[in-house]
Order: structure tokens, then C-alpha cells, then sequence
């Protein structure tokens, strides 16, 4: 492999490795209107939570309270705002199941928070389907509901439900699940979960509604204000390898235009590094594994920007992420008094599903750095469009590979050419470096003159290498990201092409690589080896004999544990090139002679 070939993928593998890392540290992108520095994880600490709701706090504009001269306010257990949003009567705590074709998925009646999320169409590589809630959850939720005057935590709060199972597996409509809980004053709070058949979605309402008089607890509360919606459950990794999974696994907001990114590595360090607090036009807020996430959408009423909250945190103690989204309620009719929307989305990454729901939720998915991006996603929308007629996805990424090697096919000849013919003149060079060794000038004009003659570019060596930079970097995010590679399999070994294609386990570990004995990149490395073999050296030195031995080296110690899929698009890359420039060598060797080729 020529020198020049060698430093250029060497320097993808750093632009790769380190410029993430060099980016957050150096110029980390400034939050939109940050309104003030967290130093806390946007969520209470809930592990000793009393058990009594907590009423603090004032808030600015609402609805009319009714005035406190109207009614008579001389009952002895409703004098503060504490007393009239005091809940009564609760139930003991339970779980509600709820089933539909797509997903399974638990409720508990404290909080009302999601307790378990099963998937019916991922299956675990455990085996069985995938959980996306962790077991070690907060103990309540981080729900609150704001009034004029006082703040109601709605966390701990053990509500009444409508039914115990809510089952649309075999039902082609949308239903819902009401959660309701009375207060001393007079008000009912209620969270309605309403569910549809072929949907990840969900819509998640909060009503303030009439249970009787409120005019006491309006009067000592004031109107509801605000709703703020939270999910402080975290996300549970789902894939078997825990060092990509970590890498992906981040806490996501959009205000206005701007995306907001809080990495799940960085709450190992502390609980400041997650923990952001942002107002404006609020979009969405969420958290993602590298397959999955868990998103609050909220509704833009007829098109208009809804102001708001978003705040995002972590609990460093349990490891888990967390975000909170503040929207103002909508006068209700009736006997509902306030209401507030969230739309909820738990389930896949997957485009097409997450542009569906509008906001630009989809931007959010991970696919790297803004400049590749672009070209990352039309990789992604080729290999779907190619899924309609070719039913395998690893033969799909063999044919984006020809597709990409027959597109830079006459960059590769020219590189090629012009290798040989530098090896050619490498007689003459030397010469040159010998006559005027001592007068470096001298010898670049004589080089250069040398160059021209010859009708020799240095340079055309690495071009395509370096125009194919960019394609290579996209499809690196895109098949390193995509769910559509998930659980998919190819031929023989490869059962996964989202997972390194283990296919055997080691007794022991090898530094750096793990135990697992993946056979993709040892054949990769094979064709690398050929393939330096029918590159034109430059140079055949001591120096690029040894950068060719370490070569295949390199690669396998870069793809080990890389995605199967990543590891085939790039060992068939690595045959075809080879093939091209066997072609190449064959069709210039003068007649009656063979190509030279080292």
C-alpha cells in the first residue's frame, strides 16, 4: 500500500476516534438561551420521598382564581393551599397492563409511570423482547402540576385506575386509561393515557377537572398554570455489546431550531455535565439508547410555537438520565377546569417513523457530525429503497459497496496510474536526490521539472482515498446506527449485522479486542494483505515494507468489534479494490510482459 494511502486512512481512523472528543472539549456548542446554570439534575432525588404531596412555590399568569370572599373558606382542615390540594382517599399502589400488537407495557398506579416496556417486534439478544425500562427505577415520578400560587407534586401520588388490563391486541381502535385522584378541595387530577393499535405512540393528558366545590382550593391556590410532564426512569441498554451501547446512550432537547445533546458517559464524571435548563418554543425532549428512545412531543396547536421548560438531568447513583418538559395548560370546558398535552413516543429509532411525528424528531437520531450528515442519511434512504426489492440487508450493503467502487472506479485507475508510473521513475528520482543531495532547492525544481516531463502528479495517489473519505464516514455513522441492521442476518455465522459476528468464545481475553473470536475482520485483514501486494509502491523501502506488514494489522485491531455489517462493506471494498487494480495492472502491461507489481 503507498505511503501516501497509508497516512490518509490513518488519518480518517483519528478524524474518527478523536474528533468528537476534541469537539466537546474545545467547542462545545452553546445552549440557546440558557436562563440559568443547573447545578442539580432536574429531577429530586426521590429514593426517601415523603409520602405527603409537596405544595411550594408561585407561578405568574393563569387562569382566574375564583375570589376567596365567595365561598366559605371557615372549613377547619381546608385554611392553606397544603390543605385544599391535600389528595384523599388513596388506593393501594398496583400495576395496569397495557397490550397492543406492537408492545406490552406496565403502569404503575404511583406516579402513574411506566414501569416496564416490552417490545413485541425486537427481541433481546438475551432472548425474549426487549426491555427498555431499567429495573432499579426511581422510586416516584416527576410529574407536577403548577398552580397561580403553589406547586403540586404529583410524584408520589397513588392514583385510582379506570381498569386493570387495556388490552388492544385483537381491537383496531385507540383507547385509554384514566388515572384519578381526588383532593380535599374539591379538584380531581387526572392522567389519561390513550393508546393506539399501530402506534409507538401515545398521547399522556393532564385534567384539572371539578370533583365537587373547588372554590376553596382555587381560592387558596389560585388557577392551574402549568403542567410539567417528566420521565425519570432512565433507559436500559439493550445491546450486548456495552461499550457502543454506552456511546450512544444520551439525553436529547430541541428548543425552537436548536438540539440540545447530554451524553450518558458524562454523568459518570458528574450530575453538572448532564443537567441543562432551557425556555423558549419547546419541541421535544428525550432519551436515547443507540436503537431506542423515549420522547415527549409537544403539540404545536395549529402550528403555533408552544412556549415552555425543558429541563434535562441524572442520577449519578443509579446511572440513569432523566428530562422534564413545562407547558402551559389550556382552559377546559366543562368540569375540566385545565388541561395539558404531551404526545409520548417510546419505541425504535427508526427515520421515516420519527419524521412522522413531525418537530424534526428525527434530526435527533444519532448519524454523526453536521457535515456528514446529509450524505449519512441518503446512505440510509438508498439501503431502504433498495429493501424493497432486495430482501437481505447484508447483500444490500455488498451492492452499495460495488455501487460506490464502480462510482469512483476512474479516480481509482488515475491513483493507480499514476502510483506506477511514480514507481517508474523512481530511477531517476534517486538519481537526482544523489546529483543534488546537497542544494535542496535545486533538487525540488529538478523534481518538479522531472514531474512534468513525465506528466506525473505525486499527488493523484491519494486522491480517491480522499474523495471516498467522506462516503466512508457516512456509511460508518449509518450502519454503526441504523435499527434496520438490528437482529437482520446474512449467510452461515452472521446472525446479526448490527453485532461483531462472533463465532466462537476464547478462554481468554485478548487486550484491547475482548474474548470473542470475530472472523469478518481476520478476512479483512487477509484481503488487506493482497491487496498491498497489487499496490504500487513509490517508494519499496525498509520504511514501507513495514507499513505494509502493520496494515492488516491495524484493521483488524480498528473493525474487531465494529458491526458485521461495517466489517462486510468494507472487506468487499477491500477485494474489489484489489480486483480493479489487478485490472488495471493487466490491461497496462506492455504486450508479452506481466505488470510489475509489488
Amino acid at each position: 500500500m503507498d505511503r501516501r494511502m497509508f497516512l490518509a486512512f490513518v488519518l480518517i481512523f483519528l478524524i474518527l476516534t478523536g474528533y468528537p472528543v476534541l469537539m466537546q472539549k474545545f467547542f462545545p456548542a452553546p445552549p440557546p438561551r440558557q436562563v440559568e446554570a443547573v447545578q442539580e439534575d432536574g429531577v429530586a432525588d426521590t429514593a426517601d420521598a415523603p409520602d405527603e404531596i409537596q405544595v411550594t412555590g408561585s407561578h405568574g399568569t393563569g387562569f382566574e382564581p375564583p375570589a376567596a370572599g365567595s365561598f366559605d373558606l371557615a372549613a377547619p382542615d381546608i385554611t392553606t393551599a397544603a390543605d385544599a390540594l391535600r389528595f384523599v382517599d388513596q388506593p393501594a399502589e398496583r400495576t395496569v397492563t397495557v397490550r397492543t400488537p406492537l408492545y406490552e407495557l406496565e403502569i404503575s398506579t404511583k406516579g402513574g409511570r411506566i414501569v416496564s416496556w416490552k417490545s413485541f417486534a425486537y427481541d433481546s439478544w438475551e432472548g425474549g423482547p426487549v426491555q427498555l425500562i431499567p429495573r432499579d427505577i426511581p422510586a416516584v415520578g416527576s410529574d407536577a402540576i403548577l398552580f397561580r400560587g403553589a406547586d403540586l407534586d404529583l410524584g408520589s401520588v397513588v392514583y385510582s385506575a379506570d381498569r386493570q388490563i387495556l388490552d388492544l391486541s385483537g381491537s383496531g381502535g385507540s383507547a385509554s386509561l384514566v388515572l384519578s385522584a381526588p383532593t380535599a378541595g374539591g379538584l380531581e387530577i387526572r392522567k389519561i393515557f390513550t393508546f393506539h393499535p399501530d402506534l409507538y405512540g401515545m398521547e399522556v393528558d393532564f385534567v384539572v377537572a371539578a370533583a365537587g366545590d373547588p372554590g376553596p382550593a382555587l381560592a387558596l391556590t389560585g388557577a392551574p398554570d402549568k403542567v410539567r410532564f417528566g420521565w425519570n426512569q432512565g433507559l436500559a441498554p439493550t445491546e450486548r455489546i456495552q461499550r457502543l451501547e454506552d456511546m450512544s446512550m444520551r439525553a436529547v432537547a430541541k428548543i425552537g431550531e436548536d438540539l440540545q445533546f447530554k451524553k450518558l458517559q458524562d454523568l459518570k464524571k458528574s450530575e453538572e455535565k448532564v443537567s441543562g435548563l432551557w425556555t423558549g418554543s419547546v419541541r421535544f425532549a428525550g432519551l436515547q439508547t443507540r436503537y431506542f428512545t423515549a420522547t415527549g412531543i409537544v403539540p404545536q396547536e395549529q402550528g403555533e410555537p408552544v412556549e415552555g421548560t425543558i429541563r434535562l438531568g441524572g442520577d449519578q447513583e443509579r446511572l440513569i438520565q432523566s428530562w422534564t418538559i413545562e407547558v402551559p395548560v389550556r382552559r377546559g370546558m366543562g368540569e375540566e377546569i385545565a388541561q395539558a398535552r404531551l404526545d409520548l413516543f417510546v419505541g425504535p429509532q427508526e427515520a421515516e417513523l420519527l419524521q412522522s411525528y413531525g418537530q424534526g424528531l428525527e434530526k435527533s437520531m444519532e448519524l454523526g457530525w453536521k457535515l456528514f450528515r446529509p450524505l449519512a442519511e441518503v446512505v440510509l434512504w438508498g439501503m431502504e429503497l433498495m429493501h424493497r426489492f432486495i430482501p437481505n440487508y447484508g447483500l444490500i450493503i455488498i451492492v452499495f459497496s460495488i455501487l460506490t467502487k464502480l462510482m469512483f472506479y476512474p479516480l481509482t485507475k488515475t491513483s493507480t496510474q499514476s502510483m506506477k508510473k511514480m514507481q517508474e521513475i523512481q530511477p531517476k528520482m534517486k538519481a537526482l536526490q544523489e546529483k543534488y543531495k546537497n542544494d535542496k532547492d535545486k533538487l525540488n525544481q529538478e523534481m518538479m521539472k522531472l514531474y512534468r516531463e513525465e506528466k506525473v502528479n505525486p499527488a493523484a495517489g491519494c486522491l480517491p482515498l480522499l474523495v471516498q473519505s467522506p462516503v466512508f464516514i457516512a456509511l460508518y455513522q449509518a450502519l454503526n446506527h441504523t435499527i434496520s441492521l438490528r437482529g437482520q442476518p446474512f449467510v452461515l455465522w452472521i446472525d446479526d449485522l448490527s453485532q461483531p459476528d462472533a463465532i466462537a468464545q476464547l478462554p481468554f481475553s485478548l487486550p484491547f479486542l475482548g474474548s470473542d473470536l470475530n472472523l469478518l475482520p481476520i478476512l479483512m485483514a487477509a484481503a488487506t494483505y493482497f491487496q498491498t501486494k497489487l499496490t504500487p509502491t513509490s517508494g519499496a523501502g525498509g520504511q514501507m515494507a513495514m507499513m505494509n506488514a502493520m496494515m492488516p494489522l491495524i484493521m483488524i485491531f480498528f473493525f474487531y468489534n465494529m458491526p458485521s455489517g461495517l466489517v462486510l462493506y468494507w472487506l468487499v471494498n477491500t477485494i474489489l479494490q484489489g480486483y480493479q487494480m489487478w485490472q488495471i495492472h493487466r490491461t497496462a502491461a506492455p504486450a508479452g510482459e506481466g505488470a510489475q507489481v509489488k
